[in-house]
């Protein structure tokens, strides 16, 4: 006799949405999940009376609560009574936890649109629904392949382009029916088949080089070269003002080629976007970091504080040169930094000025594939170890920040003409940039004497956090049930303004949680230090004695991970009690997360600017020290 093998059940959380909206129950088994009218929410509700990003849901304890958070209030320009939320009848104020009983039947209300949300059994086989459904087989689809439009298209064909190698993940895919494109791998099942998506790993991993510009990947032999000839003005993607870029017919030795006039260039390009690409660039891994913060969270100063003091740390501590690549990748970079740290005589106070999604100085305009976009200009260091007890084959690598604005990171500007945010798809870390004077909430805690004379702003926060995961998420194909595995810190900026506070937790913030060990102990040999070099990409060979080969070295620099996890945990406590929505949000999307104190200038400045000679940054290196010793760059230390 057969069996027919039943669908195992259990116990869940299920939102009900009606019909009129295409919409299926949807099972919430993973966290955070948004409702909103954005097409950047997990559940996408087209009614004029729900906010691009309403409701936040979070489970705690494995489902046995589930956090609701209101995000209509702080949506910008679409308040009043219309958009409220409401629970069982009652207005959501802030937050509400929900504990689960079985099958308990709880009405909810965004806008005008009255949800179901229940705890009880679902199949096994139910799993989040994707945000666009396809019903109709028969749907004329378009899509866009390195640069080509195609279309129309059935599914079917869609299919066989992807087995082809003609259709990838993140190309932009539509139809009539949708009001904005979205990416191949949003159409439900299009890549179920077996083997059929690659991973971003494997995709990057057949790329020989990444530009730091618009991040696409290509070969060596696809680099175009820079035509030197005054007479060869005018390039079809940079503007007429721009020297041609052109395909060599031949490379002469020591990369060079020559141009239609004659002249011998030795300037390359990337083959997509043309911008120019310095040498040093295309002979060492790269490797990206990338900033995430609100308008006036101070990215910039901070940038410009971080590298200086890099400049100082990786050599003196890690054995590790920390310089431009050139001078005029980081002309940018460079200003920033003289104009805090080197101003002209005579110059009492130094501002820079805030960054602008088309500034011209941080942003250059391109024309590709008929469309118009500004791409972000890094500040690209190069990174080269010059003591043996790194690594065998020692450091060679390049370092890439950017300046966004932080308009990039709110809803509604990731489109093709502001791509700025994207190098977070090959970000190696993040750094996202908290700001407490945007945070009433944070209002008790800043320092008593100048609760009266900072300029308090209210910005949502938690909405460029949940805006982040979502590209994150969207352009790499993670899956909701993973976590992020790419080190995460949040930062406190202006974190000055808490001293009060630190002090009052014991916090010595004026200690770095970096040091020397002396050659005698050792690292692993210290009473309670632990070996963490063999872990981390270090061999104990390699730390050098008294004339041995590795040349005498009798301290090493190493970061130490107790102080820095100390101080998280502090900051995670004040972050846990203030903005418990924000911790709950990127925990439950990563992994590795770290909460830690920044400030660029060290004190609160005078609306005139900054004084350069009150310039005492704080914290501003750790960090991208404490990524950097995740990746096994640099050597850490844990106290037992």
């Amino acid at each position: 006799m057969l069996f027919k093998r039943r669908s195992q059940t259990k116990d869940a959380w299920k939102i009900t949405i009606p019909e009129k909206y295409g919409l299926e129950p949807h099972i919430i088994n993973t966290s955070p999940v948004v409702l909103g009218c954005s097409m950047q929410c997990d559940i996408v509700i087209n009614d004029p009376s729900v906010c691009e990003s309403h409701i936040q849901f979070v489970l705690i304890k494995k489902g046995k609560y589930l956090e609701l958070y209101d995000l209509a209030e702080s949506n910008s320009g679409t308040g009043g009574q219309n958009n409220r939320t409401f629970i069982d009848g009652e207005p959501l104020l802030g937050k509400k936890r929900l504990a689960a009983q079985k099958d308990k039947n709880f009405s909810l209300r965004a806008g005008e649109v009255n949800l179901s949300l229940i705890y009880g059994p679902v199949t096994e086989s139910s799993r989040v629904r994707h945000k666009y459904l396809v019903r109709d087989k028969d749907i004329d689809w378009f899509y866009l392949h390195e640069g080509l439009e195609y279309g129309p298209v059935k599914l079917y064909e869609m299919v066989k382009a992807i087995k082809a190698g003609a259709l990838l993940p993140l190309d932009d895919v539509w139809h009539s029916g949708l009001q904005n494109r979205i990416k191949a791998f949003e159409i439900p099942d299009l890549f179920a088949e077996k083997n059929l998506m690659p991973t971003l790993s494997e995709t990057v991993d057949s790329e020989k080089h990444v530009c730091p510009y618009c991040w696409h990947g290509f070969k060596t032999e696809d680099l175009l070269y820079i035509a030197r000839h005054p007479a060869l003005m005018g390039d079809p993607v940079l503007g007429y003002d721009e020297q041609q870029r052109f395909v060599p017919r031949h490379v002469k030795p020591l990369r060079r080629a020559v141009d239609d006039r004659g002249e011998i260039c030795t300037d390359m390009a990337c083959p997509r976007c043309h911008l120019r690409i310095p040498t040093p660039f295309l002979d060492s891994m790269p490797l990206f970091f990338s900033i995430i913060g609100t308008p006036g969270s101070g990215k910039s100063y901070y940038l410009a504080t971080s590298t200086w003091r890099l400049r100082t740390i990786l050599p003196k501590y890690f054995g590790l040169t920390f310089e431009d690549i050139d001078n005029v990748t980081n002309q940018w970079i460079n200003s920033y930094e003289e104009k805090l740290f080197l101003p002209a005589r005579g110059v009492n106070h130094s501002a820079i000025e805030k960054t602008q999604i088309e500034s011209g100085h941080t942003a250059k305009q391109v024309k590709i594939n008929a469309v118009s976009m500004f791409l972000p200009l890094p500040a690209i260091f190069s990174i080269i170890s010059n003591s043996r007890y790194h690594r065998p084959q020692g450091v060679h690598n390049t370092l890439s920040f950017y300046d966004n604005a932080g308009e990039h990171f709110q809803t509604g500007q990731d489109v093709i003409q502001k791509p700025g945010s994207l190098h977070m798809l090959r970000a190696n870390g993040y750094l996202v940039l908290f700001d407490p004077t945007a945070d009433p909430r944070f209002t008790r805690v800043i320092n008593t004497s100048l609760q009266e004379k900072i300029a308090q702003t209210v910005y949502p926060q938690q909405k460029i956090l949940i805006e982040t995961i979502d590209r994150l998420r969207k352009h790499t194909g993670l899956n909701v049930k993973d976590k992020f595995n790419k080190p995460i810190v949040v930062g406190i900026s202006k974190a000055d303004l808490l001293m009060d506070y630190f002090i009052k937790e014991g916090l010595n913030l004026s200690s770095l949680p970096y040091r020397f060990l002396k050659k005698q102990t050792g690292i692993g040999q210290r009473k309670g230090l632990e070996n963490s070099a063999n872990t981390n990409g270090f061999n104990n060979n390699n730390l050098a004695s008294d004339g041995e080969e590795s040349g005498g070295i009798r301290e090493i620099g190493v970061l130490d991970m107790s102080h820095i996890k100390n101080v998280s945990a502090c900051i995670r406590e004040l972050f846990c009690r203030l903005t418990p929505e924000f911790v709950n949000t990127i925990e439950s999307f990563a992994e590795n997360v770290i909460y830690l104190p920044v400030s660029a200038i060290g004190h609160q400045p005078e609306d005139r600017g900054v004084h350069p000679g009150d310039i005492n940054p704080l914290w501003v290196e750790v960090p991208f020290l404490y990524i950097l010793s995740k990746m096994g760059y640099i050597p850490y230390i844990t106290t037992k």
